[in-house]
């Protein structure tokens, strides 16, 4: 029979470990993994190749007589900062356009039903902008009265720019200070407090941006917020605007998404948040035979990166109508029919901290007042609401995790789509809203849950090349719905000029093609996909090729057992892939179950002990292997594979782990007789 191989490594809860959350010890421990010593070498070559981007699009810009950098008529700053496979030029901008309420935020912060403390305590974020905030404002400062924006880098002060650059500083100023304030304001204005109020901020500058991210994420960052990005047009300086991006850049995966992907895959823990860009009536004159679709450009086209559109607010939601899109927010997918963007929160009339230049008769250099605030719109708002929820899941997982560990990125990638309220016109996820409105109480109860048997399940597993996970559902009557999502953190694809050239077969960038159905009694239920038609981009339930987030909602459950399998396409890179998983079961209320009526489990059967083990680890066999040969393999925290062995015999084996540094390890046990099981060990 064939013996279907997993190695599973389970996210495991239990007593706090840790009430620093991100502090020195839990950074060593999200770094211990990454490969450090070539970071240092990988900065100084993306530096040389932003810098080298940039060399040749100023002299492009000089050529063409063509802003270097300005204020654009709707208040956006923009700054040129390279240029497109094809030689169009890539300028930054900003996306400028109650928060907490409409991502569900409250309930688990202190004084929420919950009864839970996620404030962002001791937790770091990372900010990247035109130029840092107002440091001094009031809604940025902790008890002792000390700002938590820290700078990440110098920041040039206000006295070093030319007059005819000073409104450029006030409108980068200005937007770094309402996005820092989306995210960790205080609250002294309540209407305006952040959704992480306890958090602190490291703050750089967006020049070189993907370097200073690889040293920042080598250091054991979690997240950061990237509240800007490529302009489409910037002004002739005659009243009107150039058109600087071509049709074949938008939703296309080229160098700038490649990058995102292969700093985040070479770093699993860290996820950084993007605007989705406000550029959607320029849709028409900028990509007109998609339709208003199609606009989504650079680094919001990778697929490991959340990329987040903006909605009107939702204060009380009830159904899918209660969202309501922007009417500036982009729309995707990419090219490839990715869904993109991932997810939507609020980022219309956000109030939130202001920085202004002090007003006359004061001088424009004496200290701005720190007690001002603004209403703005825009993506630019939207993402730091999805960047704080991040931050508030990471802290609740430092906090509750056996050895003070993180989740994965991909795992708050799998939160996100699994617990998103529905939105859009059709059921499913869309290229306009992603996977629908942020719920960030959801996610947290889904955390609570999976600490109860029987209630709802979180894994970061590996899956390995030509392997198969399987897990068993049973179910009774109380449970009308169930949800399966997976995420992995793909390996960085291949720039393909055809994409550029083409609108037909696009060539996907998925590199390993993970899949998850589930079974019963010979039905299957597959996951949500786009439909591969600009003409019709609906979701409809088939095998997903092209995206690295799957999800499976079954609706109308009936009683029985249900089979979540988890296996890939061709050949893995690298032999494996780490992916995360999660099963809810849902009640008829649209509540979770938290009984343990139900069970969620593995078809694990082995026994290892003792743990953790000091020489021998003894594994008992069920009486139900009968005389099956049973083999082992030992595997390290990064599943490289240590040690291999195997028995023939029905009761128990002994395996010898004296020679093991102290650690933790997981072993893979099989049988021909029973599929086989992965479990954690420790060595003393």
């Amino acid at each position: 029979m064939t013996i279907q191989k997993k190695i599973m490594f389970p996210f495991i809860f239990g007593i706090c470990a840790s009430m620093f959350a991100q502090d020195a010890n839990v950074r060593q421990k999200i770094t211990r993994n990454y490969d450090l010593a070539n970071t240092n070498s990988l900065v100084e070559k993306l530096t040389l190749s932003a810098n080298s981007s940039k060399e040749l699009a100023l002299k492009i810009a000089k050529e063409k007589n063509l802003p270097i950098s300005g204020i654009s008529n709707e208040g956006r700053f923009f700054e040129l900062q390279g240029v497109f496979p094809n030689g169009d030029l890539k300028y930054f901008t900003t996306y400028n356009a109650g928060s907490r309420a409409t991502a569900r935020v409250n309930s688990i912060s202190t004084g929420g039903e919950f009864k839970l403390n996620l404030n962002g305590e001791n937790m770091i974020i990372g900010i990247l902008e035109g130029t840092v905030a107002l440091e001094t404002h009031q809604e940025f400062t902790d008890d002792n009265g000390v700002t938590r924006v820290k700078k990440g880098e110098n920041f040039p002060p206000l006295q070093n720019f030319p007059q005819n650059q000073l409104e450029n500083y006030l409108f980068q100023k200005a937007h770094a200070t309402h996005t820092t304030g989306t995210l960790i304001a205080k609250g002294l204005n309540p209407k305006a407090k952040g959704i992480a109020p306890k958090a602190s901020v490291n703050m750089f500058n967006w020049n070189g941006d993907v370097a200073k991210m690889t040293t920042q994420a080598s250091k054991g960052l979690l997240v950061s917020n990237h509240s800007y990005g490529i302009n489409i047009v910037v002004p002739d300086g005659k009243g009107g605007y150039v058109l600087v991006v071509a049709p074949g850049n938008f939703g296309l995966y080229e160098e700038e998404a490649i990058a995102y992907d292969k700093l985040i895959y070479n770093h699993k823990y860290y996820q950084p948040v993007m605007a989705a860009g406000n550029d959607r009536g320029w849709a028409k004159a900028a990509n007109p035979s998609k339709k208003g679709n199609d606009m989504l450009l650079g680094k919001t086209v990778a697929k490991n990166t959340v990329v987040v559109a903006a909605v009107e607010e939702v204060l009380n939601y009830t159904s899918a109508s209660d969202v309501i899109m922007s009417d500036f927010s982009n729309f995707g997918p990419a090219d490839d029919f990715r869904i993109k963007p991932d997810i939507s929160a609020k980022g219309v009339k956000v109030l939130s901290a202001l920085y202004e230049f002090p007003k006359p008769p004061n001088s424009i250099y004496s200290e701005p007042l720190n007690n001002l605030y603004v209403e703005n719109e825009g993506t630019s708002m939207a993402a730091p609401v999805v960047t704080g929820v991040f931050a508030l899941w990471q802290q609740w997982a430092i906090e509750n995790s056996k050895d003070g560990v993180p989740f994965k990125s991909a795992t708050l990638r799998a939160m996100m789509a699994h617990t998103a309220d529905e939105a859009g016109n059709t059921p499913g996820p869309d290229h306009m809203f992603g996977w629908g409105l942020l719920n960030a109480q959801r996610g947290v109860e889904v955390m609570l849950n999976s600490k109860i048997e029987g209630a709802s399940v979180i894994e970061e597993n590996i899956l390995n090349n030509n392997a198969k996970y399987d897990k068993t559902i049973s179910v009774n009557g109380e449970v009308s719905k169930i949800n399966v999502t997976i995420a992995w953190t793909d390996p960085a694809g291949t720039f393909h000029m055809s994409n550029f050239e083409s609108e037909n077969n696009v060539i996907p960038a998925i590199v390993n093609d993970l899949d998850v159905v589930v079974t019963k009694a010979g039905e299957e239920f597959l996951p949500w996909k786009l439909k591969k038609d600009f003409n019709d981009l609906r979701a409809i339930k088939e095998n997903n090729d092209v995206d690295n987030i799957e999800k499976i909602e079954i609706d109308n459950v009936t009683a029985g057992e249900y089979t979540v399998s988890v296996s890939h396409k061709g050949s893995l890179t690298f032999d494996m892939q780490e992916y995360s998983l999660i099963v809810s079961l849902i009640k008829e209320d649209g509540t979770l179950l938290s009984t343990d009526n139900n069970q969620l489990t593995t078809v694990d059967t082995f026994k290892i002990w003792p743990n953790p083990v000091n020489e021998v680890l003894n594994i008992t066999i069920p009486e139900s292997n009968g005389f099956e040969k049973v083999s082992y393999a030992i595997y390290d925290i990064t599943g490289k594979l240590l040690s291999r062995g195997h028995e023939q015999n029905n009761t128990s084996i002994e395996v010898p782990v004296s020679e093991l540094s102290k650690g933790v390890y997981f072993i893979e046990i099989q049988s021909n007789g029973l599929k086989s099981s992965t479990q954690k060990f420790i060595k003393n």
